[in-house]
């Protein structure tokens, strides 16, 4: 006969050790897959006895199990049934259990995070597609006058959204056809020394610049997009504050 004490200490045992809880576990997904569906994503680690229940599975906002994913009742696989867009959700936060048909929970929930990985399928667009600028003659080489934005839909922090910013073309290419400088990473356009040396002479302005923007950082693939930027050229201004005169300088974009 077992004594009462073993009972109660088996009790509290169970207590303060419950069942563990099946670990969350973590699978991504490629946007845009273009293969056969259904893809098996990953084994589900249900119990063997399973036959006296059935999956559930749930999802956010009450997601329907065959949209977009399933669990093979044979393999015990889930499943993602049509391909995915990043941009349209990055993650999705599942669960399984094993349940009998009255709802009483058998086993889980298993929690499943599925991240689906970011394809370069995003256009980068400038936030104009024409800037204006005035620039003073005179004006240091290297100080920006302006900066251009751009945005990426793709991850952040990947090599999708890495833009860089070029000058593809200036017009008129007098006096010099280097005329500007354009920061790649900050987009920072500036006066270049040659273009400092030049400027006094080209004061009939204006000028034109076709810039381009591109994702995948310094690889020579990637997608692009242009803007125009149209520069003009003004001389400076003296104002007179009694024995002292100060110079303005002319630094203006919208």
């Amino acid at each position: 006969m077992v004594p009462a004490w073993l009972w109660l200490l088996c009790l509290c045992v169970t207590q303060v050790f419950p069942e563990a809880q099946p670990a969350e576990l973590h699978v991504e997904v490629p946007e845009n897959y273009g293969g056969n569906f259904p893809l098996y994503l990953i084994k589900l680690p249900l119990p063997r006895e399973k036959a006296e229940g059935r999956v559930v599975l749930s999802g956010d906002s009450d997601m329907a199990a065959e949209d977009p994913f399933a669990v093979d009742p044979d393999s015990g696989f889930l499943t993602v049934t049509r391909a995915l867009d990043r941009e349209e959700q990055a993650e999705y936060q599942l669960q399984v259990t094993l349940e009998t048909e009255d709802g009483h929970v058998l086993w889980g929930p298993q929690h499943v995070i599925v991240h689906v990985k970011d394809e370069n399928d995003q256009v980068p667009q400038f936030s104009q597609a024409i800037y204006r600028a005035q620039l003073s003659q005179g004006t240091r080489p290297g100080v920006p006058f302006l900066f251009l934005e751009a945005s990426d839909g793709d991850a952040p922090g990947t090599a999708n959204s890495d833009l860089r910013f070029w000058i593809l073309n200036q017009a008129p290419a007098q006096p010099s056809p280097d005329m500007f400088q354009l920061e790649p990473q900050l987009g920072a356009l500036a006066l270049s020394p040659e273009g400092n040396t030049s400027l006094d002479h080209a004061l009939e302005g204006p000028y034109q610049l076709l810039v381009q923007v591109k994702d995948m950082g310094d690889q020579a693939s990637g997608h692009q997009a242009t803007a125009t930027i149209e520069i003009s050229i003004v001389e400076n201004t003296w104002v007179p504050l009694g024995p002292i005169y100060l110079r303005l300088w002319s630094y203006t974009w919208w």
